[in-house]
Parts: C-alpha cells; sequence; structure tokens
C-alpha cells in the first residue's frame, strides 16, 4: 500500500492528451497547477489541481468519468455553486467547466483511466 503525501508532488501544468500547450503555459502563468497522486494502484488515478480566484476553465470534456470534489475555496461548476466537501460525479464526455470563485479553487479528481482533454466550445 502506498500513502500519497501531497507535500512530496510539485505542482505543474496540466498536460492530457488534447491539451492546447499555449493554453496551458497561460493558466500556469495565472497560477493553475496540479498534483499527480495515485497514478494507476487499484485502477485509480487521482490528483490535486489548484485554480487562482475568478479562472475560468472552459466549457470542455474528458474520456473517462470523474468524481470531482472542492477540498478548499468555491466555483460555480456548468452553471451551479460548488462550496468545500461538495462533489459532482462527470460522466465519460460530459461537456462542463467551471469558475474558480474569489477564494480560488483547491480540487480533487479520482478517474479510473487517464483521461484526455477536449475543449467543447460551447
Amino acid at each position: 500500500m502506498e500513502i500519497y503525501h501531497v507535500d512530496d508532488s510539485g505542482w505543474h501544468v496540466a498536460t492530457a492528451k488534447g491539451t492546447d500547450p499555449q493554453r496551458a503555459v497561460e493558466a500556469a502563468w495565472q497560477g493553475a497547477g496540479r498534483k499527480l497522486l495515485a497514478q494507476g494502484d487499484g485502477g485509480f488515478y487521482t490528483q490535486a489541481v489548484r485554480i487562482p480566484p475568478g479562472f475560468e476553465a472552459p466549457e470542455h470534456r474528458h474520456d473517462h468519468a470523474e468524481v470531482f470534489m472542492v477540498l478548499e475555496g468555491s466555483c460555480t461548476f456548468s452553471g451551479r455553486p460548488m462550496g468545500r466537501f461538495d462533489s459532482t460525479v462527470v460522466e465519460a464526455n460530459e461537456p462542463y467547466g467551471f469558475t474558480a470563485g474569489s477564494d480560488g479553487l483547491l480540487f480533487l479528481v479520482v478517474r479510473r483511466a487517464p483521461a484526455a482533454y477536449t475543449e467543447t466550445g460551447s
């Protein structure tokens, strides 16, 4: 059994398959980042994601379902408010977007496989 200490992992920019490299650089410059935790252990892929205040993640989709849980801060997720410990399950290929609240956002993502990223542009 592995223990994943979040402080042992550095913040880096998300570069999932399908991510626009220029957008990734811009997001990092604004303070966005993620820490990879479990990466396949027991069939789970987890990451902590940090988003600065007011940052807008454009509508997009992933090719695998995920659990999205707010750990700190708040956001508007597909038009609905979410706060600390609120969570949702996003089905594979279901489009969604979110905007971090004025206090920023730290959230946990849990998936059963690495996921590709596709902007939907709605």
